[in-house]
């Protein structure tokens, strides 16, 4: 019973606290900054809305081989929104610096996409080495694919982190508290997947408790972050930063 309301404690609080996430963005006009992000938070909502009806009908009783189809089909399409909304994310914190120089945003928009094909590709080879081995995992290659994005997302993560250094640029908290929500997703769920093949023959749900308790702190830091970005605004000054130099490097470097 305990195990039961703790599990259900660790679904359903995370996703109310994205609601109050998006809220907060809504009040502050955080929406218009990083739209992508607010999406994103919008549709993990409403999938945990679905799934969770799914969920209420099942321990109701009514369990069938249509509603389990529909339950899975439901996850897998809920997770690759979800994982084509984080590419998005890291594109935006990757855009961030140069909001205000349009053509060159699309010059490195172009050139990230580039690299994004190329992570993706190598993190697919990196996870078909790694589960070549285990037949039984080609029978699902939904969640092989899954994983594989999720570490090509770790890369462009640390692309977005260097990118900001390369140009001399301090995050903003929002953005901050993004990113390393974003890195938490994207590498634990590789780290989940790989628990659950170790701890396969003891039927545990521990991954899954753990997954959903580092989603649970995710949460907790974007809103945190969310929270302080008015007090870092109004107790520091703000620096002019020149980044001329650093621009026209880039624009170098993307013509070549």
């Amino acid at each position: 019973m305990l195990q039961h309301v703790t599990w259900l404690y660790l679904w359903i609080a995370p996703h109310v606290l994205v609601l109050c996430v998006a809220a907060l963005m809504l009040r502050r006009n955080l929406h218009k900054e990083y739209p992508i992000f607010f999406s994103y938070l919008v549709f993990e909502f409403l999938q945990f809305c679905v799934l969770f009806g799914l969920h209420e009908v099942f321990t109701a009783g009514t369990s069938s081989r249509l509603l389990i189809s529909i339950y899975q089909m439901t996850d897998m399409f809920g997770r690759a929104g979800s994982i084509a909304l984080r590419f998005g994310i890291l594109h935006e914190l990757f855009e961030m610096p140069l909001r205000d120089n349009a053509e060159l945003r699309r010059s490195m928009t172009r050139a990230l996409n580039r690299m994004t094909a190329v992570l993706v590709v190598l993190a697919g080879v990196f996870i078909a080495l790694a589960f070549y081995h285990d037949f039984r995992s080609w029978f699902f290659p939904p969640y092989l694919i899954s994983l594989s994005l999720n570490v090509a997302q770790c890369g462009l993560l640390v692309l977005v982190f260097v990118w900001h250094r390369y140009l001399g640029v301090v995050m903003a908290p929002p953005s901050f508290g993004i990113s390393v929500g974003m890195g938490l997703i994207a590498c634990f769920e590789p780290l989940a997947h790989a628990l659950k093949n170790i701890l396969a023959e003891q039927r545990t749900v521990l991954p899954d408790f753990l997954q959903m308790m580092v989603y649970h702190l995710v949460v907790l830091g974007w809103l945190y972050f969310v929270l302080v970005r008015e007090k870092a605004r109004s107790t520091s000054t703000p620096a002019v930063l020149d980044l001329r130099g650093q621009i026209a490097e880039v624009g170098r470097i993307v013509r070549l």
